[in-house]
This record gives structure tokens, C-alpha cells and sequence, in this order.
């Protein structure tokens, strides 16, 4: 009988002490609420697990962020302090797509790495077509373009293929949320790549003595935005942007909270400010937390002098 009745109570004390966990978990929403991204995929690194996916191999274009596999080709290569003149082409290349730019002066000299920061902090487009064409050997831009899409083998990104070095709309140029998500994860193990996604701004002086004020296009961060007071996603640092009329607001980002990194990828937002609003939805899910975000956007650049 005492056998039994010990039984009861600890079966009772097992039953009591599962309830609140029981109840937590039934509470707990299964996806991120109001995330607007039409493809999107959420992976926690720590623990080697997808944490929540949507229409993650359906092909689209995702502009800026194919200057992540761009700027790996450069870091491979190596030779970061090589100079690369600045060609009148990088400017009437941005000028006739009304592209992203960093306001690079023809003539100019500057190092293959300050390229690199213009490229991946900024998202300029004329930077990123000064490396395509140096890196890409004697076939210039369509080189780099070569290497691009033999990275995205290597990767096993089965459904992603380079038509555009830095995502100004081109035919057969796409990719996916989960393609993306293995370049995200492969490009943060670079330590070059993690130095330079993480800075907000930067001011570098080229070998002619021009200088030149970076802004991050990552609104995640702390103290971007154009009055610099926005809050940042606490945790975030990195690592790409990208936008076009048809890729929508798209965004690779990376957070390291409560001892667990997270990767997450949104495709095709609602706007250019609703794909920070939905990764910090999603990292607020993942990380059981509320964190409301402060957004202004990036300030307008001007030409530098």
C-alpha cells in the first residue's frame, strides 16, 4: 500500500511539475505573427535547427544580397590591398539603373578592401562593379559572374544561378530563401566578411586622398538611420540588404542572444522598412523576447568632394 500511495504522489508531483512547461509551449505561437516576406526561412545554428520556413525554395531575385557571393569571390582571391581605378563605366553603369551607389569618383584609386566595405556596408553598386571586372580576369565582370555561380555549386545551392554581379535586374537571375540562408552561414565564417557587415558607418581616405563616408544600408544595426537613433535589434550583427522593384525588400541577417545564433532570411517584404520589421518579428519568436525596433531609414547620400 505505501508502495502505491508513493507512486500516486510522485506520478502527482511529475504530472504538477510538467504543467507549467505543458502550457507554456501550448501558448507559444507556431510561426512569427504579421511577418509580410513572401519567402522566408529561420535557422538556429546553435542547435543545428530550423526553426520555422515559408515557400523556402521558390525562386526569386533578391538584388543587393548577390554581392555576398560577389565580395566571397574577392576575399578568396585575396590581394586586398591591390589599388583598382575607378572607371567612368562603374558610374554611368549605376547612373542609368538609378542603382545603389557610393558615389565612387572616376579616376579615382582605391583599395581592393575599401571596395569590399563600400560593397557589402553601403550596397554600392559602381564598388561592386569595380571588383567584378578586377577579379574577374580577362573576362571581366562576366569572370566574377563564373565564380559566383561555381561558389553556389560548391554550396549546394541547387537553385540559385548569378545573372548579375551586384542584383540590378537580369533574366535568369534568382535564388532562394533556403539557397540563401547556406550562403549566409558559409560567408559569416569568414573573418574579413564578419568585419565589415558589422560596421554602421566609416570613413576611408582613397590613395588620391579623397575621402569617403560609409553608411550602412543594415537598419538592424545601432545607431543607423538617419539621425542615428535607431535602436538596433539587440544581438544583430550582420549581414546583407537587398531591394529591387521586383525583388521586393530583402534581408539576410544574423543574432547571437541567450547563447544561441540565429540566421533568418526574408524575401520579398512589403517594403524596404517591413524587412527589418519582419526579422526582428521572427528573432522576437525565436528568442521568446519582445523587442520593439526604432527605424529611420538611411540618410541620403551626396556625392563625396
Amino acid at each position: 500500500m505505501l508502495r502505491k500511495l508513493t507512486a500516486s504522489v510522485l506520478a502527482a508531483a511529475l504530472l504538477a511539475t510538467g504543467a507549467p512547461a505543458a502550457a507554456e509551449a501550448k501558448a507559444r505561437p507556431k510561426a512569427p505573427a504579421g511577418v509580410s516576406a513572401t519567402s522566408a526561412i529561420l535557422y538556429d545554428s546553435t542547435a543545428k535547427k530550423t526553426l520555422w520556413k515559408r515557400n523556402v525554395n521558390k525562386r526569386m531575385p533578391v538584388g543587393s544580397m548577390n554581392k555576398v557571393a560577389l565580395a566571397l569571390v574577392v576575399i578568396k582571391a585575396g590581394h586586398l590591398k591591390t589599388p583598382i581605378t575607378i572607371r567612368q563605366k562603374y558610374k554611368d553603369w549605376v547612373d542609368g539603373w538609378g542603382a545603389s551607389q557610393s558615389h565612387l569618383v572616376p579616376g579615382d584609386r582605391l583599395s581592393a578592401y575599401q571596395l569590399l566595405q563600400a560593397t557589402l556596408v553601403e550596397s554600392g553598386c559602381d564598388a561592386a562593379y569595380a571588383l567584378a571586372d578586377a577579379y574577374g580576369g580577362s573576362a571581366g565582370y562576366l569572370g566574377s559572374l563564373a565564380k559566383m555561380n561555381a561558389l553556389a555549386r560548391k554550396l549546394g545551392m541547387r537553385n540559385t544561378h548569378y545573372a548579375s554581379f551586384d542584383g540590378t535586374p537580369a533574366k535568369n537571375d534568382y535564388t532562394t530563401a533556403a539557397d540563401q540562408l547556406k550562403l549566409a552561414r558559409y560567408a559569416m565564417k569568414s573573418a574579413t566578411f564578419r568585419s565589415i557587415v558589422k560596421i554602421v558607418k566609416k570613413d576611408f581616405r582613397s590613395l588620391n586622398g579623397r575621402v569617403y563616408k560609409l553608411r550602412t544600408s543594415n537598419l538592424l544595426l545601432k545607431n543607423s538611420g538617419s539621425t542615428e537613433d535607431n535602436s538596433g535589434y539587440p544581438g544583430v550583427y550582420g549581414i546583407k540588404t537587398g531591394s529591387t522593384g521586383n525583388a521586393g525588400g530583402c534581408f539576410m541577417f544574423v543574432a547571437r542572444r541567450k547563447k544561441h545564433t540565429v540566421y533568418g532570411v526574408v524575401l520579398r517584404s512589403s517594403s524596404t522598412i517591413t524587412r527589418f520589421q519582419d526579422a526582428a518579428k521572427m528573432l522576437n519568436w525565436a528568442y521568446g523576447t519582445r523587442n520593439a525596433v526604432t527605424l529611420t531609414p538611411p540618410p541620403p547620400r551626396e556625392a563625396n568632394g
